[in-house]
């Protein structure tokens, strides 16, 4: 028998097993599975989750858990799933023989209305910004404090459970009906608003009793006791939050006390202190947590020396004497680079998702496994599917004509604090270079994109591509827009079949932006001719984007112009991709060792980004000159 156990996803695969089919022809009562609505849920520590159905695998046989027990006695029953109208489904059998099993069609038959939950390894995802609204599961997905959304995974198993993450989802199980009774698989409002409470409870009592690995120490049992009192209603979430932190403070390590400091994470209770020293205490509690910042505090670093000295406390390494020779010291440690590179990191990402990114709303983001030159299709490619009669043989297309080729680069530079900014705790150096380091990965993104967009390599925008208006009557107006418009509806292939584009975006350089919001925005416009309807037939009929490179003609020479406009389809029709190495759209901070000049000392780290863009498909956009 050869077993494997897969660290990172914590499952086991076994192969020598066998297990007999039962002899009894007994029938089991069928169940069917929403198992996710295709929407926003919260997940524990991840917070709010969307998966894309389009890229999770759920081929296979799934198995159907109780409350995600992988045990042999928490399965009960199996089932294919299939995806249809956005969302994921599960048809199959009630198979299991354990107690878990009898008990669900038990409660089932009772009138009980069990949810589901997914259990999905993710194997790419990506941070989706605050506010930003994105399609998915063919809906528009936002939330207010961003998401993850899993563009990648394998769906592992689905559970019944009482309460699940995603409000909408249902059970119904065949076995359930009695005469007369018939079992109701719609949520109501009131009801999902009270799930979504529960939901919310939960995740607030997981989060208080959450800790850094060894943080509770001798205290553990007595958490585990609090939780469940909480769980079970016994006590109300406010006592438990004070009681939690009562626990935290007895078990709160002492700096002298290196033994047990070490047990909570070096790394963390030093990146918790170099953020509260930073005034960043906000940013630490969203990305460590509140109590890993409540261990941060508990150092007492009230200048960046302290730090260097719990550093080299926390490694065991003896304090020199003299203020550059500790810091050169701290410097050699494991813990403190890595605490600096870690919260370098930190500050570098939340500058690189505040800064605009208006591509975003009309190129498709793509992930690359390698460097070499990519092939992309054109999604319009294909025109429409033929009719087989009978019997017949399905025709051949060809993709050569309809495809364009791209690559990634690397983009990086070398982040640096010197051993004086420690001497002099200016940390707001630190802090001001990250951030600085951050805004400078996406304006060199952004840069990229728009030097693609103006270069219009190989004709992209052109008269026989029929996306470029040009001539008279093109400057920015409703007539223009209406062009531009009907341009996009009605591009068709060589076959003259429909390719069903939608305009969804207006790009406009800064100078255009009164124009196009008065043209989108506006109630009324004034028409002179008489007996002519003055309604805004245009009103919203897309979205506006601002960039001012489309007239930067010191960086961009003639490509630029304060006259041009620009009209897109979705993202996903791909009139542009952006792609990123392993999907990874952020960038990588990595710390590589001390300089050792004669007149410097610095610790450093290496900052670096993979990434490309390129035109893939010239019918979904239009381009207008902006000739009056």
């Amino acid at each position: 028998m050869n077993t494997t156990l897969v660290k990172d996803d914590l499952l086991f695969t076994a192969s020598g097993v066998e297990v007999e089919a039962a002899a009894a022809d007994r029938k089991r009562p069928t169940i069917s599975v929403v198992a996710y609505s295709g929407g926003i849920m919260s997940v524990g520590s991840w917070g709010p989750v969307a998966i894309d159905l389009d890229g999770l695998d759920a081929e296979g046989q799934i198995a159907l858990l109780a409350d995600h027990d992988a045990r042999v006695s928490g399965v009960v029953g199996h089932g294919n799933a299939q995806v249809r109208d956005g969302k994921l489904l599960v048809e199959g059998v009630l198979s299991g023989a354990g107690d878990a099993a009898r008990q669900i069609v038990e409660m089932s038959r009772g009138g009980f209305q069990f949810q589901a939950s997914v259990g999905v390894v993710p194997v790419e995802h990506e941070r989706i910004a605050p506010g930003r609204s994105i399609e998915v599961n063919g809906r528009m997905l936002s939330a207010a404090g961003g998401f993850t959304l899993v563009r990648k995974g394998t769906l592992r198993e689905v559970s019944i459970t009482p309460l699940g993450a995603d409000a909408n989802t249902s059970v119904a199980i065949a076995a359930a009906r009695k005469k007369g009774i018939a079992m109701n698989t719609e949520v109501q409002v009131d009801e999902q608003a009270i799930r979504a409470d529960e939901r919310d409870r939960l995740q607030q009592i997981e989060n208080i009793c959450r800790a850094p690995s060894g943080t509770w120490g001798n205290s553990q049992q007595k958490v585990d006791e609090l939780k469940a009192s909480a769980i079970a209603g016994e006590i109300e979430v406010k006592d438990l939050t004070a009681q939690v932190l009562n626990l935290l403070r007895e078990s709160r390590p002492v700096i002298t006390g290196v033994r047990r400091q070490m047990s909570v994470g070096n790394v963390t209770m030093l990146e918790a202190a170099l953020l509260n020293r930073m005034g960043l205490t906000a940013l630490g509690e969203k990305s460590l947590g509140a109590l890993a910042m409540e261990h941060g505090e508990s150092l007492r670093a009230t200048h960046a020396l302290d730090l260097c000295r719990a550093a080299l406390r926390l490694d065991g390494v003896e304090e020199p004497h003299g203020r550059e020779e500790m810091v050169k010291a701290a410097l050699s440690t494991t813990s403190l680079p890595v605490a600096l590179g870690n919260v370098a990191g930190k500050v570098l990402l939340d500058a690189y998702n505040e800064s605009p990114s208006t591509w975003r709303s009309f190129a498709a983001v793509r992930s690359v496994g390698d460097f070499k030159d990519q092939t992309a299709i054109r999604p319009s490619f294909t025109g429409s599917l033929q009719q087989v009669a009978p019997g017949g043989e399905l025709k051949h297309g060809s993709v050569s004509e309809w495809t364009a080729t791209y690559k990634i680069d690397t983009y990086g530079k070398v982040l640096s604090i010197d051993r004086r900014d420690l001497v002099n705790d200016d940390l707001g150096v630190f802090d001001e270079t990250a951030r600085a380091f951050g805004r400078a990965a996406m304006r060199r993104l952004n840069d990229l994109v728009y030097e693609v967009l103006l270069a219009n390599a190989g004709g992209f925008f052109s008269a026989g591509n029929g996306n470029l208006l040009e001539g008279v009557d093109t400057a920015l107006g409703i007539d223009a827009l209406a062009q531009a418009i009907t341009a996009m509806l009605t591009q068709r292939d060589s076959e003259g079949n429909d390719l069903d584009l939608r305009p969804r975006t207006l790009l406009v350089p800064p100078e255009l932006q009164t124009t196009a919001k008065a043209i989108l925005e506006s109630e009324f416009i004034q028409q002179i001719a008489e007996k002519q309807p003055t309604g805004n037939s245009l009103k919203r009929a897309v979205s506006i984007e601002v960039e001012p490179r489309l007239n930067n003609a010191t960086k961009y020479g003639s490509a630029a112009s304060d006259k041009h406009w620009y009209l897109f389809s979705a993202p996903s029709n791909a009139a542009m991709v952006v792609a990123f190495l392993q999907g990874k759209q952020s960038p990588t901070v990595e710390f590589f060792g001390l300089d050792q000049d004669v007149n410097r000392l610095a610790a450093s780290w290496r900052v670096y980004h993979d990434f490309g863009a390129a035109l893939i498909d010239p019918r979904a956009a239009v381009r207008s000159k902006g000739e009056a």
